[in-house]
Order: structure tokens, then C-alpha cells, then sequence
């Protein structure tokens, strides 16, 4: 009888510790709002096409003489599109990156060159370089 009781109380304890740990990820049906994701953007927060970043990225950050970033954060679970500008609310604890900051890029998760998707899920943690599935091209 003290096996069976033990086994419970050890597997309940392990589910927990899962649990707090959030092992949930893409697909698993974690919360969007939780979600960090990353768009290309202006310096009016604006949106815009993630080629203007990926030109940035070869230019020093800028142009045509206007600076273009990636915006990382949370946006409440909202997503945008090109065009839309993302509200102060979210951009305030959103974290910017120049698109020419190889450094900059990897400690942000991102890929330390090339072509990262507006809108993209960021997975795998701060560092880890890796962006969500389908986003990241040459």
C-alpha cells in the first residue's frame, strides 16, 4: 500500500513542477497574450515590410535616411500588419534591435543575419536564435 501512495504523491509532484515550469509552447495551447513575437517597425512603431529591415540590416539600421528596428514583445496577444502602427501600451516594454546588430539580434533570439518574418513567434528564449517555424529566410 505505501508504494501505491508513494507513486501518486511523486507523479502528482511531478505534474506540478511541469506545470509551473510552463512547458507549454507552440501548439501546445499557451496563452498568445504570453506569446513573444517580432515585427519590423519605423520609428513611429508603424509596421512595415520586413524587407525594409532586412535592407537596414546591410545599411547600418537605417533607409534612405529613416532608422528601421525589430520590435520584440508580447503586444497583448494582438498581431499586426503592415501598415497598422502597434499601440504605446505594447511598445513601451517591447524591446528594439537594430536590424545591422548581429550581437544585438542573437541575445534577442533572433537569427544574427538575414530575412526574420513580421509577425513571427519568437521560440526557444532569449539567446537561443531561433525564431518560429517558416520565418526565417536568406
Amino acid at each position: 500500500m505505501r508504494a501505491a501512495i508513494g507513486t501518486v504523491s511523486l507523479t502528482g509532484a511531478a505534474m506540478g513542477f511541469l506545470s509551473a515550469c510552463g512547458t507549454g509552447g507552440y501548439g501546445s495551447g499557451e496563452d498568445d497574450a504570453e506569446a513573444e513575437r517580432v515585427y519590423c517597425v519605423d520609428e513611429q512603431d508603424q509596421v512595415v515590410d520586413e524587407e525594409l529591415c532586412e535592407e537596414a540590416e546591410r545599411s547600418g539600421g537605417y533607409v534612405g535616411g529613416i532608422p528601421y528596428f525589430f520590435l520584440l514583445g508580447g503586444f497583448g496577444g494582438n498581431r499586426y500588419a503592415v501598415g497598422q502602427t502597434i499601440p504605446q501600451q505594447y511598445t513601451g516594454a517591447a524591446n528594439r534591435v537594430n536590424p545591422a546588430d548581429t550581437s544585438a539580434r542573437s541575445r534577442a533570439g533572433l537569427p544574427g543575419s538575414g530575412r526574420v518574418s513580421s509577425g513571427s513567434r519568437i521560440s526557444g528564449g532569449i539567446g537561443s536564435g531561433r525564431v518560429g517555424s517558416g520565418s526565417v529566410g536568406s
